[in-house]
């Protein structure tokens, strides 16, 4: 008779000493007896029925590969109901920190993947700009590059090459006006 967590059968106390005793036909007992409830109990916390059998397995051959005298305090029932509940809860918590590592590593690798293209469309985009103002009349070239590289107001490009500074501004805006003509099929494809 299985009588749970309440208290032990005779017939449960008789088997765990054979079992303390390292009797052989005594294990086989216990796993003929528990091995069904066990599974029971499992697939009421554990929808996949193969990791139930799995972790029933892993407490019996806990069980029969135990050198000392397992400690029961209440009854054998008990034990291996409470033996049973925490491998299911540490099956759980491993298999939640498994689903975390896996989502975090999805998550790391797409945003590298989007580095990599990113890195990769940022790489293009700078050598079709370097192009585009390879191809600007000279003093247009002079006046972009002294803004983007130096960070020049147009006051201050306009004292350094000597030039009016309603002149340097028409530059300015000319530079800007071809580099958006030249890149704009570019961003049309992306």
């Amino acid at each position: 008779m299985l009588t749970g967590y309440q208290g032990q059968s005779s017939c449960d106390a008789d088997l765990l000493q054979l079992f303390r005793n390292q009797d052989k036909h005594a294990f086989d007992v216990l796993y003929k007896k528990y091995w069904n409830p066990l599974l029971h109990f499992a697939k009421h916390y554990i929808d996949d029925p193969d990791t139930c059998e799995e972790l029933v397995q892993d407490l019996f051959v806990h069980l029969h590969g135990k050198p000392a005298p397992i400690e029961i305090h209440y009854s054998l029932s008990a034990y291996l109901f409470r033996a049973m509940r925490n491998r299911i809860s540490n099956h759980v918590r491993n298999a939640a920190v498994y689903k975390k590592h896996i989502r975090l590593a999805v998550h790391s690798r797409a945003k590298d993947h989007n580095n990599v293209e990113q890195f990769v469309s940022y790489s293009e985009l700078k050598k079709e700009i370097a192009f585009s103002v390879n191809q600007m009349p000279e003093k247009c070239r002079e006046v972009y590059l002294l803004h983007e590289q130096h960070h020049y107001t147009v006051k201050k490009i306009a004292s350094i090459l000597n030039r009016p500074v309603d002149t340097v501004e028409k530059q300015f805006r000319k530079a800007i006006a071809l580099l958006r003509l030249h890149l704009k099929p570019i961003r049309a494809v992306r």
